[in-house]
């Protein structure tokens, strides 16, 4: 009955730690679909005359085989470098000029030390932890919504959304997008601004507004579009542009005897262009999704244009040049292997390893025979075992307040799986994220019998911290992606029965000899 009580408090502890550090809520993410987030609204101006809306959960296009693995392959190395699986974590984005906020779950801890890898500088700005480059857009976590901009803009939409000064419901480019309805995969427009004077310029006819919508159902994508002028005679004027161009498509398509022109040509057929007695035009177009296949394969021939590439490299540490000037040059290279591969220790710890680490002594404990389990708290506060286990979990943290920076103090500080920073070979890293330091020394403390605090310290700390790895998906080199989660709890479970096997039992008391009654004392 004592140990069921036992395994109910840690089930306990271990719920309650699940939950503090934010697990539960990435098993159970809740409502990925928000139609009409009002947070995310609030970090724009409310003046906002451009606005996107891209809802991650609900934009599936079909794209070609080839593209696909291309587009896995980007997904994969961007994970791999800022933690950020688009897939699972992101769930929408909402984007003006100047300013982008995505919702979702992200690790700042991983994104922060890839953005100082490249550069950046964190701080905070409006009380949230912040990372900022010159000539580059800055990045800021606000809970679970990632905003990109400059930092000026950073800082002001922090403050609206702090106010509650940010787009509600009594402006423009809400009521617009209103009438519109929110459940779309993407919406947006224009209601004013720059953009819609350059498309004034485009077609010769003045809008007020431009607003439009993309669905994606079984049959494809559907794109409905709405612009509104001043009268009935405006709208007519803009429909009959509109048909023209359409006639040219058409025209176009025609000549083009591939399955792409002809899908194409059977859309424009399809499409609707009506106007209303406000003097709105309303546009209808669905796009199949073997257009949308065609179309991505015969684009993932060619190379994206070079302004789109730079900002692509956002976070490989390339900065978006003003006026087409080419970007900064990078510094030197570093020839010292641990100042090449590490950037500067975070200011804040990880308490989750060792948090981790507790319940799995307690649960290592529990195995053991009533006769021989020592104490926890003596095993717990045993130097010999403290002392490895903060190392494998927290690193040699003291660095981090002692003014010691830069090259062998930033990795010191780390866990010690991620001492493989010493070394700048792959095998090196695969080696350390594994359940091989434990091992080595649980077979030095066979011979010495002094070392099994040791050798069980070390097991449970690298138990704890690659079960956190494992939690996070992080990639192991050499392994592939598929097996990494394998890969991290196989090693766990290793480090732990090695820790188990390490522990030294409690020492049986020596049995005092039995007094006869007529024995003298």
């Amino acid at each position: 009955m004592k140990k069921v009580w036992v395994f109910a408090v840690l089930l306990a502890l271990g719920a309650g730690a699940a939950y503090h550090f934010g697990y539960l809520t990435r098993w159970w993410q809740g409502p990925r679909f928000i139609p009409k987030d009002p947070a995310l609204l609030a970090y724009f101006r409310p003046d906002t005359s451009e606005w996107l809306l891209v809802q991650a959960t609900q934009l599936d296009l079909r794209v070609s085989a080839e593209s696909q693995a291309e587009l896995a392959r980007q997904l994969q190395e961007f994970h791999a470098k800022t933690g950020i699986d688009v897939r699972r974590d992101v769930d929408a984005a909402g984007m003006s000029l100047g300013l982008a906020a995505v919702r979702g779950r992200f690790d700042w801890d991983r994104l922060s030390a890839h953005l100082q890898s490249q550069g950046y500088s964190l701080t905070t700005l409006g009380g949230v932890p912040a990372a900022v480059k010159s000539e580059a857009v800055d990045v800021a976590l606000d809970g679970r919504y990632l905003l990109l901009g400059p930092q000026g803009e950073l800082e002001l939409a922090l403050s609206r959304k702090r106010q509650g000064e940010g787009l509600g419901n009594g402006s423009p480019m809400v009521k617009a997008l209103d009438e519109l309805g929110w459940e779309h995969a993407m919406l947006g427009g224009m209601v004013s601004g720059p953009l819609l004077s350059l498309v004034h310029e485009a077609v010769a006819l003045r809008a007020e507004s431009l607003l439009g919508v993309l669905d994606v159902n079984a049959e494809g994508a559907e794109v409905r579009g709405i612009a509104s002028t001043n009268g009935r005679i405006q709208a007519e004027l803009l429909r009959a542009a509109l048909e023209v161009a359409r006639k040219a498509l058409l025209l176009s398509a025609a000549l083009d005897a591939t399955a792409e022109g002809r899908t194409l040509r059977a859309s424009l057929e399809s499409a609707t262009l009506e106007t209303d007695a406000q003097g709105r035009v309303r546009g209808f177009i669905r796009f199949p999704h073997a257009l949308t296949e065609q179309a991505s394969g015969n684009l993932s021939r060619y190379s994206a244009p070079e302004p789109l590439q730079k900002w692509l490299r956002l976070f490989e540490g390339g900065a978006p040049a003003a006026n087409g000037a080419p970007p900064a040059a990078s510094p030197p290279a570093v020839s010292s292997p641990v100042a090449a591969t590490t950037a500067g220790a975070p200011v804040h710890l990880d308490w989750k390893p060792p948090v981790l680490g507790l319940v799995l002594l307690v649960f290592a404990l529990v195995t053991m025979g009533a006769q021989t389990r020592p104490g926890m708290f003596n095993v717990l506060f045993h130097p010999l075992f403290l002392l490895p286990f903060l190392a494998s979990t927290l690193g040699v943290f003291v660095f981090r307040w002692t003014g010691h920076a830069g090259g062998a103090f930033d990795v010191l500080a780390l866990p010690m799986p991620e001492w493989h920073r010493f070394v700048a070979y792959p095998v090196a890293q695969t080696v350390a994220l594994s359940a091989a330091v434990p091992l080595v020394f649980a077979l030095l403390s066979a011979p010495v019998r002094f070392l099994r605090p040791f050798a069980a310290g070390l097991g449970v700390g690298f138990s704890a911290y690659l079960a956190v790895k494992a939690l996070a998906a992080v990639p192991v080199p050499l392994i592939p992606p598929v097996h990494a989660l394998s890969w991290y709890v196989g090693n766990a479970v290793a480090a732990l029965l090695i820790a188990r096997l390490a522990l030294p039992p409690r020492r049986s008391k020596e049995p005092q000899p039995r007094r006869g009654p007529g024995s003298r004392r």
